[in-house]
């Protein structure tokens, strides 16, 4: 049996990349590396790769990470400027060297060691949206009022993809640009193992997308793992990890910004579940064509509705729907 599961409407394009490689034997590693590159590549995504929102001083830092369930082995960049497929350098930094996150200059330093060629990642049209932010106001201030109210961050959607190859491995990996206008060096989730991502052969693998901030509070990645160790279904894990971490955050008197995942079993079970009603997730089996699929919130927000949230507690709510 085979799988993969992947966030948002532009994993569609990565599940169906991945698909005939899965469908062949292939191994999960190289499955989400296929599947998240055709995002990667399209500079209409404002979130992910070349095209990405630049951070507060015009430049795209990109995060990635990889991890295969079989070894507990991890790769991880982060805020790395230059480069286009941040996925494949980290997958790099996981088989060539004994760390497990490269940063910064460093990251960049080990790309070109590792024979990738640097290129421009901001594109006009990121650079024009960028100028109208700095215009408005718009980008991040050095400290932050804790509940000043802001219109929204843009481009925090992390693709990530969760991938079981017929050998029975697992693998998991992330790619963003991170929220939009950011301050320099900001690294949010997504590259940190246990909150953007994880996986476990035992297990199964999950994949988180929204406001790093929150998402890494709550370990959200290997708390669904460990949901589903105890033997719940990926939809129940990802649903009840999505709501554990949205109400400890409300408990300590934050308002929670958008959290949402995808979780995949050892049994090529999928599911997907959020806090709030934006999100939609893409999915295929050995079974199952490509399908898309939006979920519907597991927690009721007041303020689902309203135009403007904290740059810091930004949210929005989508949840989850059963698609074994």
């Amino acid at each position: 049996m085979w799988a993969i599961v992947g966030t948002w409407a532009f994993a569609v394009h990565g599940v169906e990349a991945a698909v005939p490689w899965l469908a062949q034997g292939g191994d999960a590693m190289e499955a989400v590396i296929r599947a998240i590159e055709p995002v990667e590549n399209d500079i209409s995504e404002q979130s992910v790769g070349k095209g990405g929102l630049p951070n507060a001083a015009g430049e795209v830092e990109l995060d990635a990470a990889v991890m295969e369930g079989r070894t507990l082995q991890m790769g991880a960049v982060a805020a790395m400027k230059g480069f286009a497929h941040p996925t494949r350098i980290a997958r790099d930094v996981m088989l060539r060297t004994n760390y497990a996150l490269l940063a910064g200059k460093g990251a960049e330093d080990f790309a070109h060691a590792c024979g990738y060629e640097p290129e421009e990642l901001l594109t006009e049209a990121a650079r024009t949206r960028w100028q109208e932010a700095v215009a408005a106001g718009e980008v991040a201030r050095v400290l932050p009022a804790p509940h000043a109210q802001q219109s929204t961050p843009e481009g925090h959607d992390t693709v990530g993809f969760c991938a079981l190859s017929t050998n029975g491995d697992i693998a998991v990996g992330v790619s963003t640009s991170g929220l939009g206008f950011k301050l320099p060096g900001r690294v949010g989730d997504s590259p940190l193992i246990g909150s953007g991502f994880y996986a476990d052969n035992a297990v199964g693998a999950a994949a988180a997308t929204g406001v790093g901030e929150d998402i890494m509070k709550g370990v959200i990645s290997f708390r669904a793992v460990e949901h589903m160790r105890r033997g719940l279904h990926p939809q129940a894990a990802a649903e009840l990890s999505v709501r554990e971490v949205h109400h400890t955050l409300l408990m300590r008197g934050r308002v929670p910004g958008n959290i949402a995942m995808v979780c995949l079993n050892r049994r090529g079970e999928v599911g997907a579940a959020a806090n709030h009603g934006q999100f939609s997730f893409a999915w295929a089996t050995q079974a199952q064509s490509v399908q898309h699929e939006k979920v519907t919130p597991v927690v009721q927000r007041p303020q689902e509705d309203s135009a403007h949230y904290d740059i810091a507690t930004a949210g929005g709510s989508h949840a989850s729907k059963e698609v074994t």
